[in-house]
């Protein structure tokens, strides 16, 4: 998107070219015609002149914009990050979750953190499932870390989203995933307790989804910026290793469930 916006830089500049090489023959031919010719001259100078500022990349400020946004969108993609979706665009929703489920399908292993797993396990709301369960059924492993829902931190959350004092979040489907987990021996689903984000990746493809507790209605706000990674970057073999140590010091289903 960022790529598309700096080629509208150059071509607004090539408008103003052939606005300017337009304008200019054609007062330089009315000069002509009237035989003015150190005006049309004047014209002709006026306008190499011109030229030279609309090509010149150290003077057009549409270049200079141009340019700086192409070495901003070269750092963002030399550290791994492919895309950023904007949760409030239906448009930018739709290519995420198409995004992801491509990468579900050409992957080898299935890794989440989440706070209830309900676009990747649940069954009736359908997102990703029927990529998900392709999988499962291949015997491909997939790891889920899932918020405990009685850790301190998800009481917070509960309460900011107006869940009443010792219920659980209704998102969390306990009876669906023991069943999932009973079928599934390469499903794996444990709970944690350190809450920073969701994340979702493979062994090429991630997703992340920064946690935060802001509120601009009577819920904190889903919609909010995720970003894409690439698996040949330091970013993404940093959140991998984050996954890494919050299963280590997660705790088991039947632990915090029974």
């Amino acid at each position: 998107m960022k790529k598309e916006k700096s080629s509208h830089f150059y071509k607004y500049n090539k408008i103003m070219e052939v606005i300017l090489f337009g304008f200019s023959v054609l007062l330089i031919n009315i000069f002509l015609s009237e035989k003015l010719y150190w005006a049309a001259a004047g014209v002709a100078v006026v306008t190499i002149l011109l030229e030279i500022f609309i090509k010149n990349k150290e003077y057009n400020p549409l270049i200079k914009k141009a340019i700086q946004r192409e070495v901003k969108i070269g750092s963002i993609e030399e550290n791994g990050i492919t895309n950023h979706y904007f949760m409030y665009s239906n448009e930018s929703k739709n290519a995420r979750n198409s995004e992801i489920a491509n990468a579900i399908d050409s992957s080898n292993e299935l890794y989440l953190i989440g706070e209830s797993g309900k676009s990747y396990l649940d069954i009736p709301t359908d997102r990703h499932w029927k990529n998900i369960k392709a999988k499962l059924d291949k015997g491909i492993s997939f790891k889920v870390l899932l918020i405990d829902p009685y850790c301190s931190n998800k009481l917070i959350r509960n309460n900011l989203n107006n869940i009443e004092s010792g219920e659980i979040d209704k998102k969390l489907d306990i009876e669906s995933l023991k069943k999932l987990k009973s079928r599934y021996q390469n499903l794996d689903i444990r709970f944690t307790d350190q809450i920073y984000c969701s994340l979702f990746f493979t062994d090429k493809y991630m997703i992340y989804d920064p946690y935060h507790l802001g509120k601009i209605a009577d819920r904190i706000e889903n919609n909010f910026i995720a970003l894409e990674l690439r698996n040949d970057n330091t970013n993404y073999y940093i959140l991998k290793n984050h996954f890494s140590n919050c299963w280590s010091m997660s705790r088991s289903f039947e632990e915090v469930i029974n």
